[in-house]
Formats: structure tokens, C-alpha cells, sequence
């Protein structure tokens, strides 16, 4: 029990964790920016879950998520504001969740996700819940046990930025 802790409390845990959260939103974003209409606005529309009217959410959502998951993924990849970026991951899986769970059981579809349209087009929301499970999961475990700071530009910065606040969100 002892070693399983101090596994989830490692630094070298969180480093691999992050380097394969960085990499899925990289490997999710990048399709999505290259034709963000087809992969992205039309996608979120053929869910059929957000509103159109009065104001245009699924549109909005369509054009803003791709972009923050790109700066999640470089947060990730280089270790800056990696707390940050983890939390930021965690809520977009969260949100991904729960509409997926809208599709599923509300709509009673099991429509292709789009979520890697790059390199897994045919991904099922069904499939693709778990996941969103599992990225949360490990999530959690960058934000809450992330402390050296292995493999970052953290140790650049003045000893002074380091006890400030900023230590919270890097």
C-alpha cells in the first residue's frame, strides 16, 4: 500500500502523465485547427446539445475549444503552467463527459466523437467516454502531486517567483 502512494505521489508518474496528456490534446487539436469548421463547428452542431439560439454556444465552442486545447497541450509539453494546464484539461474532460453522457442516454445516439479526428475518425462517443474517465483521473494526479518540477523551466525562474503564487497554477 505503501509503494502504490508513493507511486501516485511521484514526480516520474507525473512527468509521464504529462507528457501523454499533452500529446492526446496536440494529437486532438491540431485536425481540429487545420479545417475547424468541418472538424470542429459542424461536429459540435451534429451533437445536437448545445443552443443556437438566442446566442450560438455550439459555433463559439467550435471555435474556441480547438485553440485552448493547443495551449493546454504546450503547457503539458513544456511544463509551463502545468498545473494550470492539467486543471484546464480536467474541466474540458469533464465537459466532454457530460455531453457524451447527454448523447448516449438523453439522445439515445451513438455518434462518432471526433475527438481524434486525425488519426481515429470512426471513435464512437461510447467509446471514446472512457477516455474522458481516465484523462480526469490523471489529471488529478499532475494538479495535486506535481512538486519538483522534473523536466521544466521552473528552476529557471527567481527563487522569489517561486514562493509567490505563481507556484499554485505552474
Amino acid at each position: 500500500m505503501v509503494k502504490l502512494i508513493s507511486l501516485i505521489k511521484s514526480e516520474r508518474l507525473s512527468l509521464f502523465l504529462r507528457l501523454i496528456i499533452g500529446a492526446m490534446a496536440l494529437v486532438a487539436a491540431v485536425p481540429k485547427v487545420m479545417d475547424i469548421d468541418r472538424n470542429s463547428v459542424y461536429l459540435i452542431y451534429s451533437y445536437d446539445v448545445f443552443p443556437l439560439h438566442p446566442i450560438n454556444v455550439a459555433r463559439f465552442l467550435g471555435m474556441v475549444v480547438p485553440y485552448l486545447e493547443l495551449l493546454i497541450a504546450a503547457g503539458l509539453l513544456t511544463g509551463v503552467f502545468t498545473r494550470l494546464s492539467a486543471a484546464g484539461w480536467g474541466i474540458l474532460s469533464l465537459g466532454y463527459f457530460f455531453t457524451k453522457i447527454d448523447i448516449i442516454f438523453v439522445q439515445g445516439q451513438n455518434i462518432p466523437c471526433g475527438c481524434f479526428a486525425g488519426i481515429l475518425p470512426d471513435l464512437l462517443v461510447t467509446q471514446s467516454i472512457w477516455i474522458d474517465v481516465v484523462s480526469i483521473a490523471m489529471c488529478v494526479q499532475i494538479f495535486l502531486y506535481r512538486r519538483n518540477r522534473l523536466v521544466s523551466p521552473w528552476a529557471l525562474l527567481p527563487e522569489r517567483w517561486k514562493q509567490s503564487r505563481l507556484r499554485r497554477i505552474w
